[in-house]
């Protein structure tokens, strides 16, 4: 099992926890985020999946390669895949949000 975590900026005074967990090809991202702990989508977790670090408050951005390799063949980069395929053809995004989410957080 491997665990990262990142400080991230958001609207709150303090940074949101960010937490990734891979686990076989499970990769668990956890936020502290009102969306994340909602179990909801939030821009942290896919930002730092696509490899974008301006968010980033701790010392610690080169570690997003290595988040994004976890990302590789996990349920998650599935999951990511088709909400893309999904926001780029137009259609509405909700169940392709709700099927990453479920993956974010198993």
């Amino acid at each position: 099992m491997e665990q990262t975590t990142f400080k991230v900026k958001g609207s709150a005074a303090e940074p949101y926890e960010l937490t990734f967990i891979k686990d076989g090809s499970s990769l668990t991202a956890l936020c502290t985020c009102p969306a994340g702990e909602f179990g909801n989508v939030c821009k942290h977790r896919t930002n730092i999946l696509a490899g974008k670090t301006n968010s980033i408050v701790s010392d610690n951005e080169d570690e997003v390669a290595k988040v994004c390799e976890l990302l590789k063949g996990s349920d998650v980069e599935e999951a990511l895949n088709e909400l893309r395929a999904v926001e780029k053809a137009g259609d509405s995004p909700v169940a392709a949000k709700r099927k990453l989410a479920r993956a974010m957080n198993s």
